[in-house]
């Protein structure tokens, strides 16, 4: 594993997001939104987290590492594929 890629530079988010799911989550967003989301799987390909949840209307949502360790890119599925919500800035067990 190359220096850059050791396990303490892992997302925060991402790691607490893993650890809290299967259980519910809120996610925040930088202007203040929040979206619950019952979790669906939540997983770590390499160091790369990808996880499913549905909000309570039954939308699905997919939420990938941001583009940095403090955010996670949430998409909401849609009739034409996947459209991006925004970047949590925060992860709270529900």
């Amino acid at each position: 594993m190359s220096p850059e890629r050791q396990s303490s530079t892992m997302n925060t988010l991402a790691k607490r997001l893993y650890n809290v799911a299967p259980n519910d989550v809120t996610l925040t967003f930088g202007d203040d939104h929040t979206l619950t989301l019952a979790m669906r799987h939540a997983e770590f390909f390499q160091e790369e987290l990808e996880a499913e949840g549905e909000s309570a209307d039954g939308t699905t949502y997919r939420i990938v590492d941001g583009d940095d360790d403090d955010t996670l890119l949430v998409a909401r599925e849609t009739d034409d594929g996947w459209t991006i919500v925004g970047e949590a800035v925060d992860v709270e067990r529900t």
